[in-house]
Parts: structure tokens; C-alpha cells; sequence
């Protein structure tokens, strides 16, 4: 097929634009795609210090390598990034992220949940099954986070997010019946408050993979890593994730339409306030301790100074 704006041979079609695009249209229209995403949601400013959370994969790996460029000339922004080893033996090798750190040029912070709280989550879904150790791993990682974002004076910490991650995640919680979380979804990491932002969440996983793999040659080898187990600071059972990609296959615009709506209902849901909220750290509760507080207390994390 030949691109749709040059004629040279395509590498991907999109089928809710209908356009066929060659790698220098395409990269073209992935960037700036990213860009008014930044914009639109004010997400850089003079003296930022923005950290990606990088855990070894290709998404993460391409947020890093475009918000390098991006902020190339921002002599008064800073970059870093911050890896997570939550403790899952098939997650992405971690030393990948600390090439791609390096070969980006930005200081890597990392840290494991073993050295934090004591466990992993093998040992977590062990105890507790997948579920509840899926929603350990976002809380527990995420107050992680936060944690090394302070201590390094990151004022925002950066993730891969996708349309399939908003997508998948507000299909999860319609069929589990917890839509609370997409009403109010915590904007902040854990108990630091830093803001979190999502330059890629109007774009589809597939797009930021084939992104990944054609600035592969120009800094990193990312295009052939897996996604994370936690990658884009969601967690989708595998099955919902299979049955929304079966019927997206046949309904292109499907998960732009269930983003779209989650972002609905969540600004709807803020413009109302939360009904309730938990009595230990103010986020919004369906009633008494909020779910993130019940597992940190569950893991005995202990509380910070």
C-alpha cells in the first residue's frame, strides 16, 4: 500500500482515519498527535522536572525518547525517569530501562517493591490471587513512585498510557462493577500528590509500538519488549482485553469511544464531588476506608515521615 499523503510505501493503516502512512507521515502524525495532547491539557511548564516511569518496555521507551525531544531546547525543563522492579519474574528485563535511560542521557532512579515493602508481587498473587494483587501492584507502585519523585524534585512523573489502557481499564471496572474508579481516578501519585500525565492517551497501543520501533535505530532497541504487567498505570485482565480487541477488530472507533466516555463521566463525576471520601487520606470512597488504604494497610507498608 502507498502512503496517503506521499505515495511512498506504507507501514501502517489507520483504520479509524482511513489514511495508509509511510514511516516520515506517520511519525509526523503520532507526534503531533502527543503534542496537542500536552498542550490541550497544559502539562508543561518553566521549571518542571518530569520523570517517566520507565519499566523496560517499548511504550515506555518511546515516551521517554519523544518527551527527550520535545523538551531538547527547554533548558528549564528536566528529565529523568524512575523504574519500578515490582517483583514479577516475566516482567521486562529492568536493565533494559537503564539503557534506554542512558542512551536518552537522563538521570535513572530505580527502586523494587522488595526493597520498600518486603514482598513482590509473585509473592502477593501467590497470597492473594491475581485481582488483588493487580490492584496492589497500581496503589503500591504508584505511592512508590510518588515517593522517589519527591525525594528527586520531580514535579511530574510521565506514563505510556494508551487508548486500549483508558479503554480496557473502564471495560474492566463496568463488568467487575467497580466504576467508581473511572469516576474518580486518582490524579495524583499516591500519598506525594505529584501529578501524573499521559502525552500518548489519545493514541493506540499499536501505534506507539510501531513509534518505539522506528526510533529504535536512531536511539534504543525497544520495538521486539513486551508491554508491563502495570504498563500505563492500569491493570486489564487478560481476558477483557481479549474480548475488547476481538470486538474493536470488527468496530474500529470502539475503544476511542469508551476512552472518550470514561473522560466523560469522570469530568461529570469531579463537577459533582465524590460522595464520600476516606477518612485517612481524602481521596473518594464508595464508603469508610478507600481502597488504596485498605491495601496499604494490608501490606503493612508502614506510614511515611
Amino acid at each position: 500500500m502507498q502512503c496517503d499523503a506521499c505515495r511512498r510505501e506504507a507501514v501502517i493503516y489507520q483504520p479509524y482515519s482511513g489514511k495508509h502512512l509511510c514511516p516520515a507521515h506517520f511519525l509526523r502524525d503520532f507526534e503531533a498527535k502527543a503534542k496537542h495532547t500536552i498542550r490541550s491539557n497544559g502539562w508543561l511548564h518553566p521549571g518542571d522536572h518530569i520523570a517517566v516511569a520507565l519499566s523496560g518496555n517499548a511504550a515506555g521507551a518511546a515516551l521517554l525518547v519523544f518527551l527527550k525531544d520535545l523538551t531538547a531546547n527547554r533548558r528549564d525543563i528536566r528529565l529523568s525517569a524512575i523504574t519500578i522492579d515490582t517483583g514479577i519474574s516475566s516482567c521486562p528485563d529492568l536493565m533494559q530501562a537503564q539503557k534506554t535511560a542512558a542512551a536518552c542521557g537522563v538521570e535513572w532512579f530505580p527502586c523494587s517493591f522488595a526493597e520498600r515493602y518486603g514482598t513482590t508481587m509473585d509473592a502477593l498473587v501467590q497470597r492473594d490471587g491475581p485481582q488483588a494483587a493487580r490492584c496492589a501492584c497500581r496503589v503500591l507502585r504508584d505511592d512508590l513512585l510518588g515517593e522517589i519523585a519527591r525525594a528527586h524534585g520531580v514535579t511530574r512523573c510521565a506514563f505510556a498510557t494508551t487508548v486500549d489502557d483508558s479503554a480496557g481499564k473502564f471495560f474492566s471496572d463496568l463488568l467487575s462493577g467497580t466504576v467508581e474508579r473511572t469516576l474518580f481516578p486518582p490524579g495524583m501519585m499516591g500519598k506525594t500528590r505529584i501529578p501524573g500525565i499521559r502525552p500518548f492517551m489519545d493514541i493506540p497501543e499499536p501505534e506507539v509500538i510501531l513509534y518505539a520501533g522506528l526510533r529504535s535505530g536512531e536511539t534504543i532497541s525497544c520495538n521486539t519488549l513486551p508491554p508491563g504487567p502495570c504498563a500505563g498505570s492500569v491493570s486489564v485482565d487478560a481476558d477483557v482485553r481479549a474480548a475488547l480487541d476481538t470486538y474493536a477488530r470488527r468496530h474500529p472507533a470502539t475503544k476511542f469511544a469508551l476512552a472518550n466516555l470514561a473522560g466523560t463521566l469522570a469530568g461529570i463525576a469531579a463537577a459533582r464531588g465524590p460522595p464520600l471520601s476516606c477518612p485517612a487520606c481524602g481521596e473518594p470512597a464508595v464508603g469508610g476506608e478507600c481502597e488504596a488504604c485498605h491495601i496499604r494497610r494490608t501490606v503493612e507498608r508502614g506510614t511515611e515521615s
